[in-house]
């Protein structure tokens, strides 16, 4: 038995932006692919953060749904507890 209450659907109709900035919040890669990303995140120097946006389409007009959210440390406790 679960008592956690989920307003989200399974599956979200957003387009995921993913980007590897610099610890100056400037953009070295950024993109839609989740393993670029973490690739790009290996080679960025000491301070790199992950953030990622949903966009309501992958359209040149598209608009920000909410703020991006750095995930950055999400992706490292993952990566130190592979065994998820």
């Amino acid at each position: 038995m679960s008592n956690v209450y989920s307003i989200h659907p399974p599956k979200s109709d957003l387009i995921l932006l993913y980007e590897v900035v610099d610890e100056r919040g400037r953009a070295e890669w950024g993109g839609n692919d989740p393993e670029h990303c973490l690739q790009w995140l290996s080679l960025a120097p000491t301070g790199s953060r992950v953030l990622v946006s949903g966009w309501e389409s992958d359209e040149e007009d598209a608009h920000l749904v909410g703020q991006s959210l750095d995930i950055t440390g999400i992706i490292v406790q993952a990566l130190k507890n592979k065994n998820l």
